[in-house]
Formats: structure tokens, sequence, C-alpha cells
């Protein structure tokens, strides 16, 4: 599997001639950053030579324990095969696909508003944000839409959501229900900033 070291040697071009970039680990992020997350994730394959780059774009605003791909796609290598840690073209080639194709998508991306246009139902056919109501009502509050946000916990009240969120989603589903749904309810706007 590549190396964190491997991923700081490969990208080390493209961060010397974009300095609003900045490596953390195996994630190459576009600063500054607020609310939202735009980054290249530079991922091991289970073969130990090659890298996996992936685009994404994710917002900070709700509790993560992860960077999620949902709205992200693979840069994929068409030029000199694989992203192969041994080929001395890896460098140039995924520097050179990171600024032509990934940058362009990302560096647009400023505001919370500028986020929900992107990942819209054109662009993310089977993710954009209202296929995730559990994620869509993070995004209302932080937005400041309150009524939008408080349509979504009407939602979250049915017997239809219930079932939906019983099956491995409880923790998620009471988050919502019992600590944002209420403060939204109450138009609460510092306890929901909290």
């Amino acid at each position: 599997m590549t190396t964190v070291a491997q991923v700081r040697q490969v990208v080390q071009p493209l961060l010397q001639r974009n300095p609003e970039l900045a490596l953390v680990g195996r994630l190459v992020v576009i600063k500054p950053v607020h609310h939202i997350l735009r980054g290249i994730y530079i991922d091991r394959s289970l073969d130990p030579l090659l890298f996996v780059p992936t685009w994404a774009v994710i917002f900070l605003f709700e509790p993560s324990e992860s960077f999620s791909y949902n709205w992200g796609q693979r840069l994929n290598d068409r030029s000199h095969g694989a992203w192969d840690v041994t080929n001395p073209a890896t460098s140039s080639v995924i520097c050179e696909a990171i600024e032509r194709v990934a940058l362009p998508l990302l560096r647009p991306i400023q505001t919370i508003d500028d986020f929900v246009a992107f990942i819209s139902n054109e662009r993310f056919r089977h993710t954009y944000l209202d296929l995730y109501q559990e994620r869509r009502i993070f995004v209302d509050v932080a937005r400041g839409d309150l009524s939008a946000a408080q349509a979504l916990c009407a939602y979250f009240a049915t017997d239809r959501a219930k079932r939906r969120y019983a099956s491995g989603m409880e923790e998620e589903y009471d988050r919502i229900t019992k600590t944002l749904c209420p403060l939204t309810a109450a138009n609460d706007r510092t306890g929901l900033v909290r």
C-alpha cells in the first residue's frame, strides 16, 4: 500500500505551484477551509504500488468521522496506465490531472450556497443532497433556512422516517429528532449554532 510519504513526494510539485493547497496526511486541501472542505484524497489501493486519487467536496457543520466521496469522483489515469508509484511520470501526470480536472471544479465552491448548487441532481444523480434528508437538514440549518429545516423535522416525525432510520442509523435519527428539531421548532439560532 502506498504511504503518506509517497503521497507527499508525488504531490510536491502541485503544492509548490498552488500555494492555496495544503497536504494533510493523504488529503490535498484547498485553503481556506471554513464550512466547506474541498480536496483530493490520495488513497491507497490493495495493490501496494498504486494510488487512488479522488476529488470531493463535503460540509463540516455536521459531526463526521470520515471524508465522504458522496460528492466527488475518482481521477482516472488514461495516459500511462494506473497511478503507479514506481512510474517516474506519475507525479507530473497526477499533478496535471488534479490541476486540469479537480481544481477548476472545486475552487469556485466558496460558500454553502455554492456547495448546494454544485451537488445538484445534474452532477450527482445518485447522491445529490435531496436524497439525504439526514444531511439536508444540517445544510438548511447552516443556511439559516429554518422553514425548510422545520419541514424536514415534520418528515422525521413520521412513521416512515422512523422505520427508515431504525436499521443502523438510530443515533443519527435521535440526534436530529431529539436535539436539532426542538431547536429548529423554537427558532433557537444560538442553540443551532452550538
